[in-house]
């Protein structure tokens, strides 16, 4: 089993060389640090293409990633994406959104990778 936060810190750290090297700030925020993913390869696969697909298209501008209960979620402002690119890019639990003037949204849905019929399976430590 796997803390989600540090598979992300560890994207993170991966990915911010390449951010600052294209102008971008890169910033990481968890919220929830209790998630907890069983398999971590469909998860890391997802977000680490996420990002680098979001730092290749973005000219300058900010990156941010933010870890919560219900999902991962990546937004920069440097780039507009259209509809239909959009609904390419969304899948089961990965949903993008883009809106002119305010930047792409990739949301990726830990609620429902919980489901066994996907790769991977995450929970949350409810351990107080």
């Amino acid at each position: 089993m796997y803390h989600l936060s540090f598979i992300i810190s560890e994207i993170y750290n991966k990915f911010l060389p390449l951010a600052e090297q294209n102008g971008i700030q890169l910033d990481l925020d968890v919220v929830d640090s209790s998630v907890i993913a069983k398999e971590l390869s469909g998860i890391q696969e997802d977000v680490e293409k996420a990002l680098s697909e979001t730092i290749s298209r973005s000219d300058k501008g900010k990156i941010s990633i933010k870890v919560n209960r219900q999902e991962i979620i990546i937004s920069d402002t440097g780039t507009t994406l259209s509809h239909s690119l959009c609904s390419l890019l969304s899948s089961k639990y990965v949903d993008v959104k883009s809106r002119v003037g305010f930047g792409t949204t990739i949301r990726i849905n830990l609620e429902r990778l919980k489901n066994p019929e996907n790769r991977d399976e995450v929970t949350t430590n409810d351990t107080n």
